[in-house]
């Protein structure tokens, strides 16, 4: 996970789209009236053409005479062909500054007319752009020439308001890591069954302009290596061998060797081929037959390569195959978030996230590597580019601006958020077969083509095949977030997106935490929590009210209030007095609890993270609701007996007895049937909209265990609610007996219902553990 000396970007599309191969032996100035009538190459096609076009060159390199760059361009439209000059220029100026230092006192840097002379048909001097300008005035600046403004803005005065500038040494550009790019020779080349140091060559698998990969065997160890040969060693080696995570590469060590001269590097080797194999095959399948399976396929048949057996009876592979697409596209996005954090916490950043960098295990787990060897011939970009490295299609704005050759960004500004951003184009693009985002036009330099990759960041597009299920709609939101434009804006590490994607593992989560809008989940969820709060307490306790009154009217009251003089006045009194203090109580009570509910959703839905207070006041919403209206009737329950017997001694114990016991009645509907309710609202809505946005509750086991354990107690008190009716009604009047009969029913019946949202509340519990428990999932852990 180093910096690359190189922008690399990797192949969109099949190969058979690419350029046709040029010959050799072809030293002829470029046909362009007939490139100038073919189609334009497609864009994301351009990068892969200019590596292929740079990698011949250096092999060819030095040339004899800047005509002999003619035979690196392909026959393609005038366009592209103007764009691959540039870059050959460059690379070519380059090369001669540096092979002539060493053999005088200056450098003899090439003019840019020196080239145009040879390709007049493809460009010239008015077409030369901004960058191509800076590599040569670099180039001589470094040489050690004095450079006159006035002559420059002769020979380019389409770019006479830069020249002053650039001539004043605001440069951005880095000409001499090209140079230095240069000066580094193609690796040596082994042939299967040869023998190197401790390693004998088993198969090729990828060969680049700076390094070739071979499946080695090491003798000392008799073991599968993937071995690297390159020239240098760079600061690879070092940054990969700190690791040891099951997403990440393993390095075991680096050796030089002398005859030839060459740097090997062995590391792990993964059978199952990288990730762009995947979406390759993604191209060429329609949407509906995606799976899992698809993964499965394209590792068995880099198996079949490299003589490899398919795992048998693998759990992993089972469980993988089975998986709906978007399902799968989680999946691998969840192992490489958890590289990316292991990396980032160390203080590493990769900068170069794709699938070409993305290696499988036999069982389809995706490794991250940081050698990609098969597209790393285009080290001769110029520019500032050079210390960044990365692949212009997966990089993030930032990163786009501190390679543009006229940012003056500095390297420590790509972070973190750049790498998770070229994760989300990585994983969009599996998912789709495609990109977010497509540059428009024809770019006519290095430059120009970053310029259009950076404005195409500007607006994302729309996913080819729009998923109906809850999944697809969650994996499109998760990766607009991590796509977003400015990095303060996105999804902020490796475990916060691995949080997310782990939604779409879990469809009973991805409910709760992006219910589908026509569910019930998404109606309440858009309904004030004011109005639901009230609802639920209110119309228990009215239900109480209305049952207490009907059967204390019936049971006692009518027949004393005939019988003792003064009764009547007194119980009026006496309810206004309790009223006037418990309802008022009661409704202060229930909105300022309601109220820090309330703020703990705003504050989350603007973009911060819920508190440990936000996530307590909404659990914890049920139980005050039931606290407040129980106690309330349960101290009603004592006080109206307590006072009307004190005042009126006719006031028998028989009477007390039911007043007390009706009114505790009240006070169980009052505190269960709210608690329930709250307590489904607060599992199913109010808690998923706090955490969903990081989805991260340390707590989260320690709370679920509190919840389950008052949901068992006010189950057992839903129990006795009934019990206690049957007590009233065998000692009721006859009048009474019929309101009784009717409250048994209906507690009856609310015991059914408190005991099925008891189950749906372990349901909804149970759903959330995978995504939010300290215990870990099973499907990742494997």
């Amino acid at each position: 996970m180093t910096d690359r000396t190189s922008p690399i970007d990797d192949v969109s599309g099949p190969e058979s789209a690419a350029a046709p191969p040029v010959d050799p032996d072809a030293t002829t100035d470029v046909p362009l009236r007939e490139s100038a009538s073919r189609s334009p190459v497609d864009p994301d096609l351009m990068d892969d053409l200019l590596e292929r076009c740079l990698e011949q060159y250096l092999e060819a390199a030095p040339l004899a005479s800047p005509q002999e760059l003619g035979r690196f361009l392909p026959e393609v439209d005038l366009g592209t062909q103007r764009f691959l000059l540039v870059e050959l220029i460059k690379l070519d100026m380059a090369s001669v500054s540096e092979a002539t230092v060493t053999g005088s006192a200056m450098a003899v840097v090439p003019r840019v007319e020196d080239y145009l002379t040879h390709f007049p048909q493809v460009m010239t001097a008015a077409d030369v752009p901004l960058d191509l300008l800076m590599e040569e005035i670099q180039l001589r600046k470094e040489s050690g020439e004095l450079l006159d403004p006035a002559d420059y803005a002769k020979r380019f005065p389409q770019h006479d308001s830069m020249i002053a500038e650039l001539l004043g040494g605001q440069l951005s550009a880095k000409p001499e890591a090209t140079a230095a790019a240069v000066n580094r020779k193609r690796p040596p080349e082994f042939q299967v069954g040869q023998q190197i140091d401790d390693f004998v060559i088993v198969q090729t698998l990828g060969s680049g302009a700076f390094a070739n990969v071979y499946l080695a065997r090491q003798l000392s160890m008799s073991r599968l290596v993937a071995l690297k040969v390159s020239r240098g060693t760079g600061d690879e080696p070092q940054a990969l061998a700190q690791f040891d995570h099951p997403n990440i590469v393993r390095v075991y060590d680096q050796r030089m060797i002398d005859d030839p001269p060459a740097h090997l590097l062995y590391m792990q080797f993964h059978p199952g081929g990288t990730l762009a194999d995947v979406v390759d095959r993604v191209r060429h399948t329609r949407p509906w037959d995606r799976s899992g399976d698809l993964i499965l396929q394209s590792v068995d048949r880099s198996l079949l390569k490299t003589a490899q057996a398919v795992p048998e009876r693998s759990a992993l592979r089972e469980m993988l195959g089975a998986m709906s697409w978007p399902m799968a596209v989680a999946w691998v996005g969840i192992h490489l978030s958890r590289a990316l954090e292991n990396a980032h916490r160390r203080g590493v950043m990769h900068r170069d996230v794709k699938p070409a960098n993305v290696l499988l295990s036999a069982e389809g787990v995706p490794k991250l590597a940081d050698f990609n060897v098969s597209f790393a011939g285009s080290a001769g970009r110029a520019g500032a580019a050079s210390s960044f490295g990365g692949s212009i299609g997966y990089m993030a704005p930032e990163h786009l601006r501190a390679i543009s050759a006229t940012s003056f960004s500095a390297p420590e500004d790509v972070g973190p958020r750049a790498d998770l951003y070229s994760l989300a184009i990585l994983l969009w693009e599996l998912w789709q077969g495609r990109r977010p985002f497509e540059s428009q036009g024809r770019p006519k330099s290095w430059t120009d083509a970053v310029s259009q990759q950076l404005i195409a960041r500007e607006s994302l597009g729309d996913p080819a095949t729009h998923g109906e299920d809850a999944l697809a709609r969650l994996l499109e939101k998760i990766l607009r977030d991590t796509l977003a434009f400015a990095p303060e804006d996105r999804i902020g590490s490796g475990a916060e997106l691995e949080a997310r994607l782990i939604l779409a593992l879990h469809p009973d989560a991805a409910q709760l935490f992006d219910p589908e809008p026509e569910s019930w989940h998404g109606w309440l969820s858009r309904q004030s929590p004011w109005w639901v709060a009230a609802t639920t307490i209110l119309v228990p306790n009215a239900i109480a009210g209305v049952y207490g009154f009907f059967y204390n009217q019936q049971d006692t009251l009518e027949k004393l209030f005939a019988e003792v003089e003064g009764l009547s006045t007194t119980f009026t009194t006496l309810v206004i007095c309790i009223n006037s203090v418990a309802y008022p109580l009661a409704v202060v009570l229930a909105i300022y609890f309601t109220r820090r509910v309330v703020k703990g959703l705003e504050s989350t839905a603007s973009g911060k993270e819920a508190t440990e207070e936000d996530l307590f006041a909404a659990l914890e919403l049920a139980h005050r609701a039931a606290v407040i209206g129980g106690l309330l009737w349960c101290l009603a329950a004592i006080l109206y007996p307590a006072v009307l017997s004190y005042v009126h001694p006719e006031f028998s114990r028989r009477e007390v007895g039911h007043f007390f016991l009706s009114h505790v009645i009240c006070g169980g509907v009052a505190a269960i049937y709210p608690f329930f309710g709250l307590s489904i609202y607060a599992i199913s809505v109010l808690y998923p909209r706090m955490v969903r946005s990081k989805l991260n509750d340390p707590n989260f086991d320690r709370r679920v265990a509190k919840l389950v354990r008052r949901c068992e107690r006010c189950l057992l008190l839903a129990c006795l609610v009934p019990l206690m009716g049957v007590t009233l009604l065998l000692v009721s009047n006859e009048d009474a007996k019929h309101v009784m009969l009717i409250a048994i029913a209906a507690t009856g019946l609310g015991l059914f219902a408190a005991f099925s949202a008891y189950r749906y509340i372990l349901r909804q519990c149970s759903a959330m553990t995978p995504v939010l428990s300290s215990k870990r999932d099973s499907i990742l852990s494997m």
